[in-house]
């Protein structure tokens, strides 16, 4: 009734109008709530993937370093090291 009351008082077509755009309002908020969701568990894979690509740069530098003096090859001064890995281990 109070539908009926409110299309009288504004007339059928805003009535019709504003019931038609609270469903859209409905939808837009079920579809940007599932793509939130999706977004952050993909942050949550993007920060795993760093942190693995830090450790294996440091493992790789590692590897470099004891190959290196294994067959006295003389390492660069000036080379770049990546930063230390915090373990959670």
């Amino acid at each position: 009734m109070e539908f009926l009351q409110f299309a009288s008082d504004v007339g059928f077509p805003i009535a019709a109008a504003t019931g038609g755009m609270y469903f859209v309002y409905l939808t837009q908020k079920f579809l940007l709530d599932s793509v939130l969701e999706k977004i952050k568990s993909l942050i949550g894979i993007i920060k795993q993937l760093d942190k693995r690509v830090t450790a294996m740069s440091c493992d790789i530098t590692k590897i470099d370093d004891l190959a290196s003096t294994a067959l006295n090859i003389p390492q660069e001064k000036d080379r770049p090291r990546p930063p230390p890995v915090e373990s959670k281990d």
